[in-house]
């Protein structure tokens, strides 16, 4: 069987007194819908990637939990760390990785890009490609604004209403982008929920990678 990473979003449920790994159902659908030749693979951030990794033929990095560097949380801290060791050993050993919404951010936070704090962006808004233009869900409360040196910009959204109004009113947010040199790629919309699949030209790439990988690995 072939398999996907998948994090999950990390929750204090208070009735149990307990810290959960979480998933989405709507990841569920998306793989028996869109990636029929996948299994999806939860990761727990209790067992270190190392030994996930020979299974794998890609790697997704799921939305949920602000950054845990724009917050004090102690579970958003915990899950960037276990990210980072991913996307250094997706580096190491050249596997396909994917970030949406909050993946898309802490792989942009990795290399070097800015992010900031914004409004208007819990809403389907309008995005706009080399290619085309076309509206993608949206449900994160900080924007990517620069990139760093080792990404390329894909998709962005014209406008964003920072809260930091020292910024120029007219600069738009990052809203796609991938790696110069390796197979990584970010999405800040939830390509699992609806309206996610207006356009799949990053995702197609994505899984062009994980297709090679595979075969390679074979």
């Amino acid at each position: 069987m072939n398999y996907i990473g998948i994090t999950q979003r990390l929750i204090q449920h208070t009735a149990y007194n307990e810290i959960r790994e979480c998933l989405a159902q709507d990841w569920g659908r998306f793989f028996a819908c869109e990636l029929k030749d996948f299994l999806p693979l939860p990761l727990s951030y209790e067992i270190d990637f190392s030994h996930y990794s020979p299974l794998l033929s890609g790697v997704i990095l799921s939305g949920g939990n602000d950054l845990g560097v724009f917050c004090d949380d102690r579970l958003s801290q915990i899950r960037d760390n276990y990210e980072y060791t991913i996307i250094k050993h997706c580096i190491k050993h050249n596997i396909p990785l994917l970030g949406v919404c909050r993946g898309a951010q802490i792989l942009a936070h990795f290399f070097d890009s800015t992010l900031k704090a914004c409004g208007g962006h819990t809403q389907a808004h309008l995005v706009y490609s080399a290619t085309s233009t076309f509206y993608v869900n949206s449900f994160h409360h900080y924007c990517i604004t620069h990139l760093g040196a080792d990404l390329i910009e894909l998709v962005a959204a014209k406008r964003c209403d920072y809260s930091d109004r020292s910024l120029d009113s007219h600069q738009y947010s990052i809203e796609g982008f991938r790696h110069k040199s390796k197979a990584f790629f970010g999405i800040m919309w939830h390509i699992e929920r609806e309206k996610g699949l207006e356009n799949t030209e990053i995702l197609d790439s994505y899984l062009e990678y994980v297709k090679k990988f595979k075969e390679n690995k074979q």
